[in-house]
């Protein structure tokens, strides 16, 4: 029963397929089906079986084949061709002109080319376009004539040079006049355009004549008109100068064009000496601008004794000096009580040259010999008068006659107050070196030579008498003992930071500076030649520096191991930026619980110092030769005025390229 089941089920499927194979078979294709474009279809049936084909034609104006195959009802394109445009190549050329697709999007049937002429050229063809039909492209090739102008003619005085008769686009035609007196009025030159047209009218020939040029900057005569030959004058604004040359009117116009050119300076290349110039880089100046000329070493500005100087361009177009540098030279000296030079002797000298000066009668000179340097004559060059001195009286001795002076000796158990049997005294200025002295010889004189300040002056000293002296800050005694100078006992010691107040033979007492304490006591005293129990002075907490600042008025700190604080005169070096020098001093330096640091300033000729003012502060400068420029710490002698007095000092110092100048009080 199963078995026979499975039979019927098997040939139930068989049946179904070929029914299904039979009903498709049966089914057509239409002629009515065929949607592919630019085909032919006139000739066709109107129905086709499965498994039929037809080959199909392109339409008019398209090239290729289609084959077709019925199957199950549809058509299927066997070849996969389709039909295409068919293309009709270039259109062809025509000189003098050009073409442009206006129908289509390439050159396959159906398109159209139209054809433009260029300019100065016109169409000759009845036709300017072309067409892509079936057998190519219809219509000739366009043909583009040149323009024509017309015939110039009636011309009189004016000749005419070029294609008068048959002028075509491009053509140039001259003109000039027949007589030479005489000028075109319009155009010299007139050429043919693309419209067939010329581009000027035909000129006349007049008497010559030239109307006054507008000139800017510039005057002239107005509505004045000038004839042949005749000069135009005219005149510039301040600041231009008429350009060179003489304007003369021609048939041409005026000779030269009249114009008014800017009055300048130029600069020029650097020359030797210069180091730099200010604006940097410019050539050209206007009247009334600068140029500032910066000397190198051993030059200054010709003519000058300046190093640097700002230089003005004028209105004739110059400068006022030569902007440029030369050697640093001296001339001879010249000056109160100096003789004039001698024929055999040069009156300019170089760098590093010497030479020797003459003084009038009663005058003699102060340097045996001068040399020439940056800043003059080193030393400078001096005579002072001639003086005489009268004869010393020696107490207890007896002098001898020198050419500069006199030799003195001392009598029996008599000594010079300088330590030696005899002595010399010489003229300065009218007054003697000192005045000659003996002494008995049991008394001690000159005091030992041991720089310092002596606290009491006397012409001798007797016996046990004793003198005491102040050598950097320490006091130093000296007794005299059988006319010889012994050293005293019980010398009071130093103590840092304090001064002493009281002392004798074997006390001292001691005081302590401002802002410091004393530990121990303040009066000791001498015990066997001996100081017992010195005391000290230390500064206070608060008026200790803590560490000092890194970078600070362009100087860096060099210390790289630093203190937590530091005492009353403790220091810290530094250095300087780079293109800086320090002002004084390179260290920072505690003082009274802060810090002075040092000072660096750029360098350059900026912080040289220019020639000091000759009155200031009712003082007066007392150099002659003065130099071209000072470097920093230079200085120059002042004097007060009558009736003053200076207040610090009697020079004034070159700091930081200005002058501290000295300060005169009534």
């Amino acid at each position: 029963m199963g078995s026979n089941m499975h039979v019927a089920v098997k040939i139930y499927f068989f049946a179904f397929w070929v029914f299904s194979i039979t009903l498709a078979e049966n089914e057509e294709c239409l002629k009515g089906d065929i949607d592919y474009e630019n085909i032919q279809k006139s000739n066709l049936n109107e129905r086709y079986t499965h498994g039929q084909t037809v080959k199909l034609s392109c339409a008019t104006g398209y090239v290729g084949s289609l084959k077709l195959e019925c199957k199950n009802g549809r058509w299927t394109n066997t070849a996969e061709r389709e039909c295409k445009k068919k293309q009709c190549g270039h259109p062809g050329d025509t000189p003098n002109a050009d073409f442009k697709l206006i129908k289509g999007s390439a050159l396959e049937f159906g398109a159209t080319v139209e054809y433009t002429c260029r300019p100065g050229y016109i169409m000759a063809s009845r036709v300017n376009y072309r067409n892509c039909r079936i057998d190519g492209w219809d219509n000739a090739v366009p043909v583009c004539e040149v323009v024509k102008c017309p015939i110039i003619s009636n011309l009189r005085d004016v000749i005419a040079t070029g294609n008068t008769e048959e002028a075509s686009y491009g053509d140039v035609i001259h003109f000039e006049c027949a007589s030479p007196d005489k000028m075109l009025e319009g155009p010299e030159d007139i050429h043919c355009q693309s419209d067939g047209q010329w581009s000027g009218k035909i000129p006349k020939c007049i008497e010559i004549k030239c109307l006054p040029p507008v000139i800017p900057h510039g005057f002239t005569q107005p509505d004045k008109e000038y004839k042949g030959n005749h000069i135009l004058q005219y005149s510039c604004e301040q600041g231009y100068n008429p350009r060179l040359g003489n304007p003369m009117c021609t048939k041409y116009g005026w000779s030269i064009k009249p114009e008014c050119e800017v009055i300048t300076c130029l600069l020029g290349s650097p020359t030797t000496g210069v180091l730099s110039t200010k604006p940097i880089g410019k050539n050209i100046f206007l009247v009334g601008e600068y140029v500032e000329i910066i000397c190198s070493k051993k030059y200054w500005i010709f003519g000058t004794k300046q190093v640097s100087q700002k230089i003005k361009c004028q209105e004739d177009g110059k400068w006022e000096l030569r902007p440029g540098c030369e050697d640093i030279t001296c001339e001879y000296p010249e000056g109160d009580h100096l003789l004039k030079k001698s024929r055999n002797i040069k009156q300019i000298y170089k760098l590093g040259e010497n030479t020797w000066y003459r003084c009038e009668n009663h005058y003699h000179h102060t340097a045996e010999s001068i040399t020439c340097t940056e800043t003059g004559w080193e030393p400078e060059p001096l005579c002072i008068e001639k003086t005489t001195c009268a004869e010393p009286s020696v107490e207890n001795g007896f002098t001898h006659k020198l050419q500069e002076g006199f030799s003195y000796s001392c009598h029996a158990n008599h000594k010079a107050f300088d330590e030696k049997w005899w002595g010399v005294v010489t003229c300065t200025e009218g007054l003697q070196s000192y005045a000659p002295l003996c002494i008995p010889n049991d008394q001690c004189g000159q005091i030992p030579n041991v720089h310092a300040k002596e606290k009491q002056e006397k012409k001798g000293y007797k016996k046990e008498e004793t003198i005491e002296f102040e050598y950097e800050s320490k006091p130093y005694c000296f007794k005299c003992i059988n006319g010889t100078w012994q050293d005293c006992q019980c010398i009071p010691p130093s103590v840092e930071n304090a001064v002493i107040t009281l002392h004798s033979q074997q006390q001292v007492e001691y005081t302590c500076r401002n802002n410091y304490s004393m530990t121990g006591k303040q009066l000791i005293s001498c015990h066997s030649s001996q100081w017992k129990e010195l005391p000290t002075c230390r500064l206070g907490n608060n008026l200790r520096c803590p560490a000092p600042e890194r970078e600070i008025n362009d100087a860096i700190r060099n210390n790289t191991n630093l203190k937590a604080y530091y005492e009353e005169g403790g220091s810290v070096q530094y250095k300087c930026k780079e293109g800086f020098n320090f002002q004084n001093g390179s260290k920072a330096v505690c003082s009274a619980g802060e810090w002075k640091y040092p000072q660096c300033l750029k360098l350059g000729n900026n912080l040289r110092c220019p020639t000091p003012e000759r009155e200031i502060n009712d003082a007066i400068r007392s150099n002659a030769n003065l130099k071209a420029y000072y470097e920093e710490g230079g200085s120059v002698q002042y004097k007060c005025k009558e009736g003053f007095n200076f207040q610090n000092g009697s020079k004034a110092v070159c700091s930081a390229g200005e002058w501290k100048y000295p300060q005169c009080l009534k």
